[in-house]
């Protein structure tokens, strides 16, 4: 089949050529941009039974009006001393500012008049010199007909501000459509205002409302405009009077925002590094230029194809009649798509290139060695691309939606590579013609003679192969022993992960940061509470009936009582107590019985939808540790215990009553469950896959069997001194390995490994049909030695460009990805498996000379 094909390609190379241009172009001109349809975040795709999902849908049902997904603190504070009066109003200044940005979304979205006119009645009772509010307050005026309040404000913020006059009716800014704004908390709220200053006095905060979850794309923008704000505000802080004055700014949205931009910019540094790698490695190994651009040009159209195919597919789930279509693609995928498409590109270039050139030596024409070529690598390079994209085609069965999507669109990348390689790669060989070894050239009547000059390393090689065929157990030995005591770590750094997405990003972000000033003065846990929602039919939270209101409100009072007591809870927030204060009640505390029934309050704490009005209340647990910590999960879990315990005691209020649980630490949790049951899962299916995948092109059980075994535990060595290296480098700070590096490094790791185990011993075994079984043992690994390692090099090096990146999880996994493909490079394949062959051939030759003096 192969050699058909090459035959075709050698005498086609134009048209080759030409067909995967117009796919290039075709496809570019059709397909939307990556960046359109791209989707991020992770509890977003948890699957639809998990807790925190149906607790989160409970939420939107019953608070139809407080649709807060996530949010964004801005923090004023001094060091040292509390803020000033002046300070207090600079505050004012920036919350006036996104006041006027809520009023032009709420008239954007087709709201009535009334409810922006709040918001800038609000705007301009922190800043009365704000032109842009008092404009658009002008503009809502007039469509209201009230002619005479719409003049007054106009010629006010004409004054402040002249360039209003360039858009007498238009709202400003229009930049509002980036950040999706629901509400905004200040300290002149009268619900919560006393609880954004801080005991000490040192910070004040002002709460942006979000109603996207806290690491949707859209957070992106969104943190933009806020950081263009923030930016602003500190330069108007620059004067001798707010000396020692800080702006921060903090919030899920504002960590889940610099984990998108982290990502983009790990992205740009992968491709770059990637690309600058490859060039130097394939100098360095054929210091021929025009051999460079053949894998190049090959991968960089692969990627292109691949690319835009991806976004066609992933554009389909909106098209009318795809509804059952899920397939979705990630802005972090492109990493993996980039790095491994490089990698395994340039090693199928590499391997294709070196037997054409061997093919050459061997006196076959330009013409002729592209087939030649492609009969002989043809089915090791089919076989080890499959075993990845079968690998990788494996996450398909997890659960967890990222896992699901990103799995098999690699994969699909690696196809599309891999025919690129088996026919774009021979056309641009037999274009390029001799020219292409310039300024080398092979030379068939002196390639015995000159194959060892060039190849330094030969020597190398079969003193190696010699060695190992002598003492293959002494070998395999101590091998095991030396690498033994990684493994046993490995075994259990796979379970140590770690799932804080604050402490993974670089120190230099401004989320960090203020996460960092936000903690000095706040619990820990203010950023993210666990919102529990209470259902119970006929429950009359809100009944107009005294009797039962009052016995409802008892209820939730000595609930939120005992919740606060749970360990691991620093406060309640209820309809008992709005601002989580240590609950008191008295009948004579005119302030917080009125506060209760503000209409606020109520619409934040009681179901406001018709179909739960009445029947659900909602408590924020505000927790003493980090939401995204195992110590919050640990608390959430105790939370959880307790409320299973009131809801089946017969005397208690809450006896048949439904807890739900929404917010951060529930989804952190819901997301720890998921992903360790799809990686038992997912390496079970990889295991087995790629086993089959072994078998059926090896025809070997047993050997296949170790191949697989050798993998494994290159696999928990390396993850053994990736933890090990990685409590070195953070000290204090590490907690462990990103919880996304075990599943990606074992499933990546097997299906690579595998790869050069194929090359190793497809090579093997055609070597002893020709040599002998030792013969052939000792050809092949010689043979292999050099082009294997090369390409393990280049792999690792593509792996070693992730490292590039600043989110701490990514640089974990390139890191551990490239010293796994080093350990299968220079361990597994050079020490492992041609010991273990070595043994096996040994063992089958005593028994035969067993068997022969038996006979005698």
């Amino acid at each position: 089949m192969f050699l058909r094909l090459g035959n075709a390609v050698a005498r086609h190379w134009c048209l080759t050529i030409l067909v995967w241009l117009g796919v290039v172009v075709g496809l570019r001109l059709v397909a939307p941009h990556w960046d359109d349809i791209t989707r991020d975040g992770d509890l977003a795709f948890l699957p639809s039974d998990m807790p925190s999902v149906l607790g989160e849908e409970l939420r939107l049902a019953a608070f139809p009006e407080n649709r807060a997904n996530s949010q964004i603190v801005l923090i004023f504070s001094r060091e040292g001393e509390p803020l000033r009066q002046a300070d207090l109003k600079a505050s004012d200044r920036l919350a006036s500012r996104f006041h006027n940005y809520l009023a032009i979304r709420l008239a954007n979205s087709n709201k009535e008049p009334v409810a922006s006119l709040e918001q800038l009645d609000e705007a301009i009772r922190l800043d009365g010199n704000n032109a842009e509010a008092l404009h658009n307050r002008a503009v809502i005026y007039a469509q209201l007909a009230q002619h005479d309040e719409s003049e007054a404000d106009r010629e006010s913020a004409w004054t402040l501000k002249p360039e209003l006059q360039a858009t007498p009716t238009s709202l400003v800014p229009q930049s509002e459509a980036r950040l999706p704004l629901v509400d905004v908390w200040t300290r002149r709220n009268l619900v919560v205002g006393s609880k954004l200053r801080s005991v000490d006095k040192q910070a004040q905060l002002i709460v942006l409302q979000l109603d996207t979850e806290f690491m949707a794309t859209e957070n992106i923008a969104a943190l933009d405009l806020v950081k263009n704000e923030v930016a602003w505000m500190r330069s108007e802080l620059r004067s001798e009077e707010f000396e020692g004055l800080n702006v921060n700014l903090s919030g899920s949205a504002a960590i889940g925002g610099d984990m998108l931009q982290s990502a983009s910019e790990s992205i740009q540094n992968t491709e770059l590094f990637t690309v600058i790698l490859v060039i130097v490695i394939l100098l360095l190994v054929y210091r021929a230029p025009l051999l460079v651009i053949v894998p190049l040009i090959t991968i960089g159209i692969s990627l292109s194809v691949s690319i835009n195919l991806l976004s066609m597919l992933a554009d389909l789930a909106g098209t009318p009649g795809f509804e059952w279509w899920t397939f979705k693609v990630f802005k972090t995928t492109k990493i993996f798509i980039v790095v491994i498409l490089f990698g395994a590109g340039t090693d199928f270039c590499l391997f294709l290139i070196s037997r054409f050139r061997e093919c050459l030596e061997e006196g076959a024409s330009h013409k002729n060695a592209i087939p030649q070529a492609l009969s002989g690598v043809g089915d090791a390079l089919t076989a080890s691309a499959l075993t990845t994209i079968v690998g990788l085609g494996m996450m398909y069965f997890a659960d967890f939606g990222k896992f699901r999507s990103s799995g098999p669109a690699i994969g699909l990348c690696l196809l599309v590579t891999l025919f690129a390689c088996l026919t774009l790669a021979p056309a641009l060989l037999r274009a390029l013609g001799p020219a292409v070894f310039w300024p080398f050239h092979p030379h068939p009547d002196q390639g015995s003679k000159r194959r060892p000059q060039r190849r330094r390393f030969a020597a190398l090689w079969d003193r190696l192969a010699r060695s190992l065929m002598l003492h293959p157990g002494k070998v395999l030995i101590a091998s095991f022993l030396l690498l033994a005591p990684l493994a046993f770590q490995g075994s259990f750094s796979a379970d140590h992960t770690t799932f804080d997405l604050l402490n993974s990003l670089a120190r230099t972000r401004e989320s960090y940061r203020g996460s960092v000033a936000l903690k000095r003065h706040f619990p820990i846990g203010e950023g993210g509470p666990i919102i529990v929602l209470a259902q119970k039919q006929s429950a009359g939270f809100d009944s107009e009936d005294r009797r039962t209101a009052a016995i409802a409100m008892g209820a939730i009072f000595d609930l939120t009582s005992a919740l606060t007591k749970v360990e691991g809870v620093d406060a309640v927030r209820s309809l008992a107590e709005p601002l989580g204060d240590p609950p008191r009640w008295s009948l004579t505390d005119i302030k917080k019985n009125s506060l209760r029934q503000h209409r606020l309050t109520e619409s934040i704490f009681l179901a406001q939808s018709s179909e739960h009005q009445g029947n659900v209340t909602r408590f924020e647990l505000v927790l003493k540790h980090d939401p995204f910590s195992s110590s919050a999960i640990d608390t959430l879990s105790r939370v959880e215990k307790f409320l299973a315990s009131e809801s089946h005691r017969t005397d208690s209020f809450w006896h048949h009553a439904v807890f739900s649980y929404a917010g951060t630490t529930a989804g952190i949790r819901d997301l720890r469950d998921v992903t360790r049951s799809d990686r038992w899962r997912i390496q079970i299916l990889v295991v087995a896959a790629v086993y089959i995948v072994l078998v059926f092109i090896l025809r070997q059980p047993m050997i296949c069997m170790y191949l697989i075994a050798s993998v494994l535990f290159s696999y928990f060595v390396t993850i053994g001194a990736t933890e090990l290296f990685f409590i070195w480098q953070y000290s204090d700070t590490y907690q462990g390995l990103d919880w996304k590096v075990p599943i990606f490094l074992f499933v990546i790791l097997v299906a690579v490994g595998e790869d050069y185990n194929i090359y190793l011993v497809t090579r093997i075994t055609e070597e002893q049909k020709v040599r002998g079984p030792f013969a052939g043992l000792h050809e092949g690994v010689v043979r292999t030695g050099g082009i294997i390692t090369s390409c393990g090099v280049i792999m690792a090096g593509t792996f070693v460009s992730m490292t590039t990146g600043t989110l701490r999880g990514v640089v974990e996994l390139g890191f551990a990805l490239s010293l796994g493909v080093l350990l299968d490079t220079f361990v597994v394949r050079t020490l492992l498996v041609p010991a273990f062959l070595a043994m096996l051939l040994r063992i089958k030759e005593g028994r035969s000379r067993h068997k022969g003096m038996s006979s005698r």
